[in-house]
């Protein structure tokens, strides 16, 4: 395990494998160890850096109001930084897009290409109730509740829940994770989902780096309409519908994974 101080807090931080620097940004409340299958996938192709975001998993939770995507891309940059990569393809899901989004704004001259999966630039009123309802809701549950009965209906398909056997498995994974998410990590991150919520289409439109938008065919959560609009936005856009909901990078990891590589093989060429 590694840390730094980065941006005055302190931050984990890991790499693996060899070759082009491979940037992973996480989700709301999601630890670096959420990318376990894309980290087993893509190690053997590039050099892959995945980091805790501020108030997640091993990194400090500083006192703040919100944490807004935009101090969140800083801090992704910082990372680089301080690996002294200077340039990276940039791989976000969830709320990581809207950072990695905010990382090709804010730094452009990092981000050789744009991997932006189950995003959004601008959700509908459903979308913000649910993350609403986890902020509110966080601190009221247990853990396993947490994951079992918040999360996972938002996350996986209706036929991977049907499966006792995959959600028994996915939600003692989560547990096993010694460093769970504090609600007042999750309500920070929350609210700087909620400010970012619309207020950058201008900014996305000017985005110049070859970008995937990536989505599951049954995601819940940020729907295929909301990545059409978002693909829509970036003149370097391509959109692909892959099998999965919003927490494919689990469910269809082996998926997920294909549809990354072809990706960035492409942009190599």
């Amino acid at each position: 395990m590694s840390y730094a101080t980065l941006n005055g807090i302190r931050f984990h931080y890991e790499t693996q494998g060899e070759g082009d620097p491979l940037l992973l940004v996480n989700g709301l409340a999601a630890p670096a160890a959420s990318w376990l299958f894309q980290v087993k996938g893509l190690s053997p192709h590039y050099r892959v850096v995945t980091f805790d975001n501020r108030g997640v998993g091993e990194t400090d939770m500083p006192e703040a109001s919100a944490y807004p995507t935009s101090q969140m891309a800083d801090d992704a940059a910082a990372v680089l930084d301080h690996l002294g990569i200077p340039k990276a393809h940039v791989i976000g899901h969830s709320m990581g897009g809207t950072i990695a989004m905010e990382v090709a704004i804010r730094h452009p001259q990092r981000v050789r290409s744009l991997a932006l999966c189950s995003t959004w630039a601008q959700g509908d009123g459903r979308f913000l109730h649910a993350i609403r309802s986890w902020m509110a809701l966080w601190g009221e549950l247990d853990p396993e509740s947490r994951f079992r009965y918040l999360l996972m209906p938002w996350l996986y398909t209706p036929a991977f829940l049907a499966d006792p056997a995959q959600v028994d498995a996915t939600v003692k994974r989560a547990l096993e994770y010694p460093f769970p998410t504090r609600p007042e990590a999750l309500e920070r991150q929350g609210q700087g989902i909620l400010e970012w919520n619309g207020s950058r289409l201008k900014d996305i439109k000017k985005i110049r780096v070859p970008s995937l938008v990536l989505v599951g065919r049954d995601d819940n959560l940020t729907v295929p309409a909301f990545s059409r609009v978002l693909a829509a936005l970036i003149p370097k856009a391509q959109l692909k519908l892959i099998s999965g909901g919003h927490g494919f990078t689990i469910e269809c990891w082996e998926a997920f994974n294909r549809a990354v590589l072809g990706f960035l093989q492409a942009v190599k060429k």
